[in-house]
């Protein structure tokens, strides 16, 4: 080979600098366009864990109504979970000791003069699907929730439904690792949850 042609050759094996700025050019572009697509998925996983929520505080909220039982969302702040209860008869208690006295109506048996006993209730999670807990997607955390004693970011809270569907307000907010967060309000007389960002937007 002669030295012209190895020249040749090295040359057509080397890429010029404005090949090289080309292909730098090419990648920025399609970085513009997939960050923000990222963002928008990003933002709808936040979003979408959002209205789930918000769908289960409503539930508790139209049960409560329904049934006229007490019912709450537990919400555990350091381990993303949530889960419906309502108040109801004490698990726990032995059946045998609730069972009605019989007695002898020819006189036989003493009469109690105490109150009979009344079953304790306490609450538990509710039957069915909507009584399991509830994990938020990964990446996604509670970032805390304000109540009316104040915020809180660590334990377990609850958001608590009278007989009649009222709560008192709670603001909750979810956030995912990329520093992007959404709230929730649950709105005491008019009865709603809303996603605060809708509002704001």
């Amino acid at each position: 080979m002669t030295p012209a042609a190895g020249r040749a050759a090295r040359r057509r094996a080397a890429f010029t600098l404005i090949e090289m700025l080309a292909v730098v050019a090419i990648l920025a572009l399609v970085a513009s366009f997939v960050a923000p697509s990222l963002d928008i998925v990003r933002q709808r996983r936040l979003r979408g864990e959002a209205m789930r929520l918000a769908t289960q505080l409503e539930f508790a909220r139209q049960r409560t109504v329904a049934t006229g039982v007490p019912h709450r969302v537990l919400i555990d702040l350091e381990n993303g979970l949530y889960r419906i209860e309502w108040l109801a008869d004490d698990v726990d208690t032995d059946p045998a000791a609730l069972a009605p006295v019989e007695y002898d109506v020819s006189g036989g048996t003493p009469l109690p003069l105490e109150a009979p006993r009344q079953q304790a209730l306490q609450y538990s999670a509710i039957p069915g699907l909507f009584g399991r807990d509830q994990w938020l997607e990964d990446e996604l955390f509670f970032a805390g929730l304000e109540t009316p004693e104040g915020w809180l970011e660590r334990g377990e809270t609850f958001v608590s439904f009278d007989r009649d569907g009222t709560a008192s307000y709670t603001e909750i907010v979810l956030e995912d690792d990329a520093g992007e967060a959404v709230a929730l309000a649950v709105y005491p007389l008019e009865d709603a949850v809303r996603l605060l960002k809708d509002e704001e937007g």
